[in-house]
């Protein structure tokens, strides 16, 4: 199984501050001062020095805001010195700070302050944590200029002093004014021509309207903010596509790109997510809705990479495209605009069978000499809550209950017939109850890639004693039918007549006394709606006294040929 969203994504964002110290390295420096007072609140620590700050002052005083950054509070300020107004001044053709009015002043005063102590030890590469006053968002990043590293606020200002600790908050003094985003995605891609394809093609298919309502004047709350995962014309080349006509050629099937069910039109529909989500947003969960209907894309960080679909289907990894970073982050006025590095369109699959074992994550995979190495102790390599990111469970209240890793003797036994010769226990005991005691009450796993369809949902076990049932749950609808640890398949039955009473042999043991202690019990039929990565959740109904040695799920779609074969073979493999 491919992991698509990973725990380390967390870890990455906040080793963000130490990473850019590493790529400083061997650079000259910039020296971030450190000041504290809890003398002034902010208003009257830029009052208190003319020299810098007294033209951002005036900003404020324009803006309103004076009486309110001389209250008490907890606000992160962006303040500009001077030099960093005069700069911003001539960079807009404007004469004096006289040229700046009211409104102009509220929108810089407003995309300044945030509401919320932020140090700079809580920068990221990526967006802050909370928005501006405005409603958007400020990003931070790092720069390297003849040697000297810097770290950039929006890529509008560098930070030259950073934490200065007032009354009501941090000041962090910049070297030019903030603005915020005055541009909506359509038209921030519109005047670029580095994406006059693009252009074209949301104009052709309608969607540069549904991307040209600012936030403020959107009344559908689904559609406030929207995030716009655009190409360029070089990767349009890239592609074998010249100009908007080619690409109207390649994926325009009825000649009409505004019918929803054109391919153009759902192209440009997938490459637009109903969401606001930055680079970091994107690498935090694992898909993310389109506007294509029921379609989604995948993410995952892989190193420094942000990778979209990015997945593993039938057993083999499909490359995903990544974002270009230089060109991705950047505000609208109602979302963010991001750059892929490839072309990248729906990918158009059919329902295919997924057989899941329990023990093939992530973690366990890396760990050395633990997946399916046989001969492991045999209480099995114990994994706590937290390490690994596709499996949660819930203990009861005095349990630390873990998922314990197992596998076979170095010579298997003459009646081990596990696929892939592992298997996983459901803690010490599996039993509900929110009291004292040991015992897992839930577990829930992330499935591998499940495309669109209907699928029959097979769990396969070895048997035990146990008679209390377990109820299986996906995407959080309980299955019709539970399976008992102690369920068993009869070695007199034939395969057509256990799979008439919802059992089979999904192992590859011989028809011995010892294949029906290798279960197999349909336990629903379920709906995917979405091809995406899903959530399947066992909870047992009683008491469960001994650890049940749960071996795979299969989900194999309603009309496939064969509900029986493939079996699952101990070395991994599939058997036919």
């Amino acid at each position: 199984m491919r992991t698509i969203f990973f725990k380390r994504i967390s870890m990455w964002l906040s080793a963000l501050p130490v990473l850019f110290a590493i790529l400083f390295s061997g650079c000259a420096r910039e020296h971030i001062n450190y000041n504290t007072t809890s003398v002034v609140n902010m208003y009257s620590y830029l009052e208190q020095d003319p020299a810098n700050f007294s033209m951002f002052k005036q900003i404020i005083d324009k803006a309103g805001y004076g009486d309110f950054l001389n209250s008490y509070g907890t606000y992160t300020l962006f303040a500009s010195t001077n030099d960093g107004v005069k700069a911003f001044l001539k960079a807009n053709n404007l004469a004096n700070i006289d040229a700046i009015d009211q409104a102009m002043a509220k929108k810089i005063v407003s995309i300044s302050l945030i509401a919320d102590t932020i140090n700079t030890s809580l920068f990221t590469d990526g967006k802050m944590r909370t928005p501006t006053t405005s409603g958007q968002f400020l990003i931070t990043g790092a720069q390297n200029t003849d040697g000297a590293s810097s770290i950039t606020i929006n890529r509008q200002a560098n930070l030259i002093k950073g934490n200065v600790r007032l009354g009501n908050g941090i000041v962090h003094v910049i070297d030019n004014v903030l603005m915020p985003a005055q541009l909506t995605l359509a038209k921030m891609i519109e005047q670029n021509p580095s994406y006059s394809i693009f252009s074209d093609a949301l104009k052709a298919t309608g969607f540069y309207d549904t991307l040209n309502v600012a936030s403020a004047d959107q009344t559908n709350p689904a559609r406030k903010y929207l995030t716009l995962i655009a190409e360029t014309n070089t990767v349009f080349a890239a592609a074998g596509i010249s100009d908007f006509n080619t690409l109207k050629a390649k994926y325009s099937t009825t000649g009409n790109p505004k019918d929803p069910t054109d391919s153009l039109y759902l192209f440009v529909a997938y490459h637009i997510l109903p969401e606001l989500s930055f680079m970091s947003d994107i690498v935090a969960v694992s898909s993310h809705p389109t506007l294509a209907p029921l379609e989604v894309t995948t993410s995952m960080l892989q190193g420094e990479d942000v990778l979209l679909n990015n997945d593993t289907f039938n057993g083999v990894l499909e490359p995903g495209v990544a974002l270009v970073r230089s060109l991705s982050d950047f505000p609208a006025q109602n979302g963010v605009l991001h750059s892929a590095a490839a072309n990248y369109k729906i990918k158009v699959r059919e329902p295919s069978a997924v057989y899941f074992d329990f023990g093939d994550q992530p973690e366990i995979r890396r760990a050395p000499g633990v997946f399916r190495v046989l001969g492991l102790p045999a209480a099995g390599i114990a994994f706590s809550i937290g390490d690994l990111a596709d499996v949660t469970w819930v203990s009861r209240a005095s349990s630390d209950q873990k998922l314990y890793y197992c596998t076979t003797g170095v010579v298997p036994g003459s009646g081990d017939y596990y696929y892939g010769n592992d298997f996983v226990y459901f803690g010490t005991r599996f039993q509900p109850g929110s009291g004292g005691g040991i015992a897992m009450m839930e577990i829930t796993f992330k499935t591998p890639l499940l495309v669109r369809g209907r699928y029959k949902v097979w769990i396969d076990w070895r048997r035990v004693g146990g008679t209390a049932p377990i109820v299986v749950s996906f995407d959080g609808a309980d299955l019709p039918t539970t399976f008992t640890p102690n369920d068993v398949v009869s070695d007199k039955d034939n395969d057509a007549v256990l799979e008439s009473k919802g059992f089979k042999r999904y192992s590859e043991s011989p028809l011995t006394s010892n294949s029906n202690g290798f279960v197999s019990k349909m336990v629903g039929v379920i709906n995917v709606t979405t091809t995406d990565r899903h959530f399947i959740k066992f909870r047992p109904t009683g008491s469960i006294a001994t650890q049940i040695p749960m071996d795979a799920v299969e989900f194999r779609p309603i009309d496939m040929q064969s509900q029986i074969t493939p079996k699952l073979g101990r070395d991994g493999s599939l058997k036919y």
